[in-house]
């Protein structure tokens, strides 16, 4: 505003004698010239920083040019023994496209996430599906070791957390799947441990709790399903019951994990989850503001110029 005042004031103070007229309108371009400039440098700069790091909801994913994310994080999961059951699973984002310095500034910050994975179908030794499935992720400016406790109290820990981003199953995975399953795993042997792998497609919930522009960002529909529809992110996962929460095991939520007699909810199962997706671009409101205000000082100069050539 200051700069269109000052604009205002130069032209009510120019007389119009001819030598005055030619001095106006120089005086015109060249402040025309040097508003332009320092709208244009100041989009340049807001453009080096977009291209040197992507940020939303306090997270860096880094470099703004490659906007694929890659998430890897821990995780225990609950048991389950047969149909129509749920598994609970949570645990800590280690790294953001391959850094564990994820946080914007270089400031203390964590993800942490809780899941849930309802409606079991399909059940056998080695397989099983779900219907329904919804991961909350939550953030906080602290970072929480989350083998201090117990999983009961992980839980209540995450869930008191900041809300960030909340996805939600997104069916037709193919490979042999039911077509309303949104999730799927499959169980083996390596001698006597157990191992699990799963795998699942989500999508964003916009209406969900969480950051408006991490929804926004996420929410891409870059993932193709095996129909015709797309998802946001896909999920892939790993793990066993070969190391558990000592904690989990001295409170008994865990009894019976490594002798083939736990119960269904048993914290039974520790490894890691990814979570893969594709980024949205974001607007840049500063240097979009900034192309206005030169666009509109250059409107009102020439206009002048117009009108004082009359």
């Amino acid at each position: 505003m200051a700069l269109f005042f000052g604009v205002g004031t130069m032209l009510a103070n120019c007389s119009s004698t001819p030598f005055n007229v030619n001095h106006q309108e120089h005086t015109i371009m060249l402040t025309m010239k040097q508003t332009l400039k320092a709208a244009v440098a100041a989009i340049g700069v807001a453009g080096a920083m977009s291209a040197n790091a992507f940020v939303v909801g306090g997270i860096d994913f880094g470099s703004a040019l490659n906007l694929s994310h890659l998430e890897t994080a821990t995780m225990a999961q609950t048991f389950i023994n047969g149909n129509g059951q749920t598994a609970m699973s949570y645990g800590s984002v280690s790294t953001v496209n391959g850094s564990n310095s994820y946080c914007a500034g270089g400031g203390s910050c964590g993800l942490y996430y809780v899941a849930s994975f309802g409606n079991s179908q399909n059940f056998t030794g080695g397989y099983v599906e779900f219907t329904t499935a919804t991961i909350s992720v939550f953030y906080t400016n602290t970072n929480v070791n989350l083998l201090t406790q117990n999983s009961v109290q992980n839980l209540a820990t995450i869930q008191a957390m900041t809300p960030w981003l909340t996805l939600t199953g997104h069916n037709n995975l193919g490979g042999g799947a039911a077509p309303n399953a949104v999730l799927n795993g499959t169980g083996s042997f390596s001698g006597q441990v157990l191992n699990g792998f799963g795998g699942g497609l989500f999508d964003v919930s916009v209406a969900g709790p969480g950051v408006a522009a991490v929804a926004a960002a996420f929410n891409t529909n870059t993932v193709a399903d095996a129909a015709t529809g797309f998802a946001d992110v896909q999920l892939t996962s790993s793990f066993s019951n070969f190391v558990l929460n000592a904690n989990d095991e001295a409170a008994g939520l865990a009894a019976g994990c490594k002798t083939g007699t736990a119960a269904a909810g048993a914290w039974c199962y520790q490894g890691t989850t990814n979570l893969r997706g594709t980024l949205q671009p974001l607007p840049e409101p500063a240097s979009l503001a900034l192309v206005g205000l030169g666009l509109g000082v250059a409107g009102v100069l020439s206009r002048r110029r117009r009108t004082v050539s009359k």
